[in-house]
C-alpha cells in the first residue's frame, strides 16, 4: 500500500511535525533529552505532498549522565553524546521547524512535551493544546481492546514501517514510525474523521479508563470505587482540578456514575 497516495479529502494544507526524543530516564521531572528527531511533512487532506518533507535529527549532550537502564533501551551512552551539542545549541533550528506547524505528533506526546517544555520553555511552552496529536491516544480510540499500545508493538501488529531505515528506540526511526502509524489510520477508514485536524480532535477527546492513576485509590478499579465509596466519587466530580488534570478519569467516572444512578432508579 502506497501511503503517499491517500485520497484527497480536503483542500486544506496541514503542516505536521512528527517527533520523538530519547532521554536519560522516564521521570519527566528530572529526565533530559539525549536525542531528538523531527520529521516535517505537508499534507493536502490525507495526502502527503511529495517533495515537501524534511528531517532533522541530532544527538544531544545532557547535563547529567545517561543511566545504564536508559542506555539499555536506546543504546545511547555518555561516550556517544560527549561531543554532541547541548539542547540550547539546537534551539534555533528546533524553533524554525516548530514555528509554522499546524499539528505536532508523537506517541505518548505529553511525556516528550513535558521534558521539552522544561528544557526549552520559550519554544515548547508556546505550543497550544489544539496542536497536539498523540498517536498513543489515537490508537486507544481506534482499537480500544488491544492488549498493548506500545509503538513497537503496534509496528509489528500492523506491519508498519517496513521501509524505515534505522533502529527501534532511536529518535528518527520512532518519529518515522509515528508518521507511518498516523498514515495507516488515515488510510484505513478506521474513523469517521475527514481531516487531520479532526483526527487530532479525536485523539484529544476523553478516553474510558479502568483504574485510578493517583491518590488513595491508585491502581483500584473505577467500577469498584463507584460502588464502595460513592461519596468520594461525588466529591472528586466536584473538583475543577480533577477535570483539568485527569480528564480521562473524570470523563469515565462521570459517565459510569450516571449509569449507576440510572440503574438505582
Amino acid at each position: 500500500m502506497n501511503l503517499d497516495l491517500f485520497e484527497n479529502t480536503s483542500n486544506k494544507r496541514t503542516v505536521i511535525l512528527f517527533f520523538d526524543t530519547e532521554t536519560t530516564g522516564i521521570d519527566v521531572a528530572e529526565a533530559e533529552v539525549c536525542e531528538l528527531a523531527v520529521i516535517k511533512a505537508v499534507y493536502d487532506g490525507f495526502h502527503r505532498i511529495p517533495g515537501e518533507q524534511e528531517e532533522f535529527s541530532s544527538l544531544v549532550r545532557p547535563s547529567i549522565p545517561i543511566p545504564p537502564e536508559a542506555s539499555a533501551i536506546h543504546h545511547i551512552t555518555d561516550n556517544f553524546v560527549e561531543k554532541a551539542p547541548g539542547i540550547d545549541e539546537l534551539s534555533e533550528q528546533i524553533d524554525k521547524m516548530f514555528s509554522d506547524a499546524d499539528l505536532i505528533a508523537a506517541h505518548n506526546l505529553q511525556y516528550d512535551l513535558s521534558i521539552l517544555e522544561r528544557q526549552l520553555p520559550d519554544i515548547f511552552g508556546n505550543i497550544q493544546p489544539e496542536q497536539h496529536l498523540d498517536t498513543l491516544r489515537l490508537a486507544r480510540h481506534v482499537w480500544p481492546d488491544l492488549p498493548s499500545y506500545a509503538l513497537q508493538v503496534l509496528r509489528y501488529r500492523f506491519n508498519l514501517g517496513r521501509n524505515i531505515k534505522g533502529d527501534a528506540h532511536r529518535a528518527l526511526f520512532d518519529a518515522a514510525l509515528v508518521q507511518a502509524l498516523l498514515e495507516f489510520v488515515c488510510s484505513s477508514s478506521l474513523t469517521d474523521c475527514d481531516s487531520l485536524v479532526s483526527i487530532a480532535e479525536l485523539a484529544r477527546s476523553p478516553l474510558d479508563i479502568q483504574t485510578f492513576s493517583f491518590g488513595k485509590y491508585r491502581g483500584k478499579l473505577l467500577d469498584d470505587i463507584i460502588v464502595q465509596d460513592p461519596d468520594y466519587v461525588r466529591w472528586l466530580l466536584g473538583q475543577e482540578w480533577a477535570e483539568n488534570e485527569h480528564p480521562d478519569l473524570f470523563h469515565t467516572l462521570k459517565r459510569k456514575s450516571s449509569i449507576s444512578r440510572k440503574h438505582e432508579k
